[in-house]
């Protein structure tokens, strides 16, 4: 019977060296899959990370933007007439450029627009350009064709189809 309390007691002590030899095994293959998976998560932080401070600065961007907004007027011509008559004193003032043809194009969801046929000098088309954009009124170019002259006589000029818009009679 001493002999088989021995044989029992190593019997027990193998299984007990098995299971804890084999539960080793499991935690440590267990251990290595969640040091694999914490690396992946961690450079999945670094990423969001990145990404939490580019959309940061966009927002920044964003609430810069909309706050420069916040300050933007548009300041309305009182009537169809000063705004045609501004765009014209401008053109009047440059030196080289003359006015071909004017057309009133009406008022509509109350803007004004006027179509305008200028020739001259290049460059001082680019200065009234500048100086529209001064006015008080608010202004804008609706469409613009510029062409140049074919013709010996008028080298280096050019031919300027312009619409320019505003808002009139607030």
């Amino acid at each position: 019977m001493n002999d088989n309390k021995v044989t029992w007691v190593g019997v027990l002590f193998s299984f007990f060296c098995a299971v804890l030899i084999g539960g080793v095994w499991y935690l440590n293959n267990r251990l290595t899959q969640l040091s694999e998976e914490y690396v992946g998560l961690e450079q999945r932080r670094g990423e969001l990370d990145q990404t939490i401070l580019s959309l940061i600065a966009q927002k920044k961007v964003f609430s810069e933007a909309f706050a420069s907004f916040e300050n933007f007027s548009v300041n309305a011509a009182s009537d169809d007439v000063t705004f045609y008559a501004d765009l014209q004193q401008v053109v009047r003032q440059a030196r080289g450029i003359e006015i071909l043809t004017t057309q009133q194009r009406g008022v509509r969801d109350g803007r004004s627009s006027y179509a305008l046929t200028l020739r001259g000098d290049y460059y001082s088309f680019t200065q009234i350009l500048a100086h529209w954009r001064n006015l008080r009124t608010t202004v804008r170019v609706a469409g613009m064709t510029v062409t140049a002259s074919r013709t010996p006589e008028t080298r280096g000029e050019v031919q300027v189809d312009v619409i320019m818009e505003a808002i009139v009679g607030r």
